[in-house]
């Protein structure tokens, strides 16, 4: 059903209504203030910041009575509100309208474990890009227990909200140094994904990328016995889906699949003392990436500068790619740069075909270098070519290359059997 656009004309009458008829014009009118906001907002998000700015305003005086339903309505706009201040890059007011709308959603809840999760996990998000990770993880386990409540013997009604919330949190505990805690609701959200796929064969795509994933972050985190019976999983899971090429829901797996390998990345993008900023990143911005969350939730100065690091990353690749030193340690370093190229394009990837052209080529070429230094040096660590070849398994699975997934994760384990 198409929407009437508002106008200019429609705003006046709605404030004529509410001087006249306050508790029925006043929501009115902030709704109306809303719908406007987000028209200019498509041509000039600075612009839509004002209207977005009085419709709260009124919807905080409509609170103020604590009924339920202004509490949630001034909830929401405030998060709206966050999000047209991220838009313009006003990072300082976008996180103080998220937390205001967190706060209001709490007074709105008829139960502890009621606001809206969407309000919560916006502000744990925020909280994580200033480098607020424990307080991110205290916000965010709102968010789990929210969706905990909703279900009964680890069955839930949107199981895949669980998941995302399960896999934010493992990621803010880590981030806050408490690695332990955050590896259980790793374990949690693996069961969770085990569950749902021997459930029905739809959810098999997401379980293979699941496993693979997070077999990265048991062999990075000490655990490497629960990696390979991760990989073990995943092989087996691939046994049961088709050998030819299908692609069935590539949003939903490219979301899963960015996510997992944006984190197995995370510390190639830290700044950390004693060793080289790493190229694309810049050290002095007030807000950071926080890889392997959704990037819809990301801050949009944020998401700026993982851009324009895309951009250096490149004229890096190219520098060695032009130059005639290409000994092992300059081939060790084109290989990390490939992969951090990688994740970043699979994070800001917009559709199956920039994916196929831009994301694949480039983990099969990883697959390739990774190679040529085993060779150049057989006695060396292979967790890198690992590491590649689950990279490349998750690639084609999002692509529907099916045939190659369970060939690359399949070596990829007999490789972590011999080391």
């Amino acid at each position: 059903m198409r929407v009437e656009r508002v106008t200019e004309e429609m705003i006046a009458e709605h404030r004529r209504l509410a001087r006249l008829r306050p508790d029925h014009g006043l929501p009115e009118l902030a709704r109306c203030l809303v719908r406007f906001g987000w028209q200019i907002n498509r041509e000039n998000p600075p612009e839509g910041v004002a209207y977005f700015e009085e419709a709260v305003s009124i919807y905080r005086s409509l609170a103020a009575g604590g009924e339920a339903e202004h509490l949630n309505n001034a909830a929401r706009a405030l998060s709206l509100l966050g999000l047209q201040y991220s838009f313009a890059y006003a990072d300082g007011p976008a996180l103080a309208a998220r937390q205001e709308a967190a706060a209001l959603a709490r007074r709105a809840a008829r139960r502890p474990l009621e606001p809206d999760p969407k309000i919560l996990m916006e502000l744990a998000c925020t909280l994580a890009e200033v480098g607020q990770f424990a307080d991110a993880a205290t916000v965010q386990l709102e968010v789990v227990d929210s969706y905990r409540a909703r279900g009964a013997h680890g069955v839930y009604p949107q199981p895949s909200s669980v998941m995302w919330a399960l896999l934010d949190m493992a990621i803010y505990l880590d981030l806050a140094g408490q690695t332990d805690a955050s590896l259980e609701f790793e374990r949690e959200a693996l069961a969770l994904q085990r569950r749902m796929s021997e459930a029905g064969p739809a959810w098999l795509a997401t379980w293979v990328l699941w496993a693979a994933g997070s077999s990265l972050r048991f062999t990075d985190s000490g655990h490497p016995d629960e990696a390979r019976g991760l990989l073990r999983e995943a092989v087996a899971a691939c046994d049961q889906r088709p050998r030819e090429s299908t692609r069935v829901n590539f949003g939903f797996d490219q979301a899963v699949q960015a996510s997992l390998f944006a984190r197995s990345g995370a510390r190639d993008e830290r700044s950390e003392a004693f060793r080289p900023v790493p190229v694309g990143v810049d050290p002095d911005q007030p807000l950071q990436p926080v890889p392997g969350l959704s990037f819809h939730h990301w801050s949009f100065s944020v998401r700026q500068a993982y851009r324009a690091g895309l951009a250096a990353i490149d004229e890096a690749i190219a520098a060695i790619t032009d130059s005639p030193a290409r000994g092992q340690d300059r081939l060790a370093e084109l290989g990390l740069l490939m992969r951090r190229r990688a994740i970043r394009a699979s994070v800001l990837c917009h559709g199956p075909v920039q994916f196929q052209e831009e994301v694949v080529p480039v983990l099969t070429h990883s697959v390739s270098l990774e190679r040529r230094l085993v060779a150049l040096d057989p006695s060396q660590d292979t967790r890198r070519l690992i590491r590649a070849l689950i990279d490349q398994a998750m690639g084609h699975l999002v692509a529907g290359v099916n045939n190659r997934v369970s060939d690359a994760l399949s070596e990829a384990l007999e490789l972590h059997m011999a080391s």
